[in-house]
């Protein structure tokens, strides 16, 4: 017949910053390889009709649309003030140009994923 001990407090999570949008394909899902920070994506054509354009997506939704697409090899996100682009590319992305606002993103080849991932 003791003294009962105290419950113990329950501990309180340690709250982790939110991963920034450049950080974001990493860390949400290997298959995208972070092209440019500040640069929107250029293609071989010069980005004449090479990609699909939408408008209003969240980061998640543009990167799970080129995810989950067979075609698509990578895409562009950009915010400016409230509203956000989306473009997702069908042709092999080479380079990227400084644009504020803007990061383009490459979808891994099959090597770059390794031998126990699918590329889609």
């Amino acid at each position: 017949r003791g003294v009962p001990s105290p419950s113990p407090s329950p501990s309180t999570p340690l709250l982790s910053p939110s991963p920034s949008a450049s950080s974001i394909a990493t860390l949400y899902n290997p298959s995208f390889q972070l092209l440019s920070t500040s640069g929107v994506c250029r293609t071989d054509d010069k980005n004449k009709g090479n990609f699909d354009e939408l408008w209003g997506k969240s980061y998640p939704e543009c990167h799970d649309m080129c995810l989950f697409s067979r075609g698509c090899t990578g895409f562009e996100y950009t915010v400016k003030g409230k509203a956000s682009r989306c473009k997702l590319f069908k042709g092999p992305i080479l380079s990227t140009l400084p644009v504020g606002g803007a990061s383009c993103y490459k979808k891994a080849s099959k090597t770059e994923l390794g031998p126990h991932k699918k590329r889609l």
